[in-house]
């Protein structure tokens, strides 16, 4: 079950991001240099993020992006029912704020958007998978970031009904490939 939800929560976030209605150009950051051809990552341009902690690798894709582009939007692949608009609402807020983040329910965050440098520091001091680590991470800024608003990213089975009923209520092809093999599980306790 783990490996097909995460193909249909890739394919959602996909699907999200084709639907902006600017230009954006997207990338997926992955880990292993093995998996960089895999074609769950054939819909965007891949980044090597290589063998790092997750701060390391969340500095390292954010400074080499913002090398080419004036903002940056960092997503995870675990909250599905994020929409087109909670994303342009995070480019938007760009305009007036230095950096963007979208709470997760869990203490973490689903995105983070910024057009401004983050030291290296900033990202690794940040103790992830924790109750207060978006918290670190905005005291860790420069400037307080504008907040989206929060979202259940889904580490465990119990989450999947609740991000499922954050669904947007115009569901893309992909959200709903996943709300359909959701529905088709054998336990519809969700």
């Amino acid at each position: 079950m783990t490996e097909q939800f995460y193909r249909l929560s890739v394919k959602a976030i996909e699907h999200t991001l084709q639907n902006i209605a600017r230009p954006v150009s997207c990338y997926w950051a992955v880990a292993e240099d093995h998996g960089l051809g895999h074609d769950i990552w054939s819909g965007f341009d891949c980044i090597a993020a290589g063998h790092r902690g997750l701060g390391d690798i969340q500095h390292y894709v954010y400074q080499q992006l913002l090398k080419q582009y004036q903002q940056v939007i960092l997503l995870g692949a675990d909250c599905p029912q994020l929409s087109t608009e909670l994303v342009e609402q995070a480019i938007d807020s760009l305009g007036n704020h230095s950096y963007c983040l979208g709470p997760a329910q869990d203490g973490g965050y689903y995105l983070f958007a910024g057009r401004e440098p983050i030291k290296q520091s900033s990202w690794t001091t940040v103790a992830y998978s924790q109750p207060d680590t978006a918290s670190q991470l905005i005291a860790n800024l420069d400037n307080s970031p504008a907040l989206l608003p929060s979202l259940r990213d889904v580490d465990y089975v119990a989450d999947l009904g609740p991000m499922l009923r954050q669904m947007p209520a115009a569901p893309n092809h992909g959200q709903l490939a996943l709300i359909s093999w959701l529905e088709d599980l054998p336990d519809q306790s969700l």
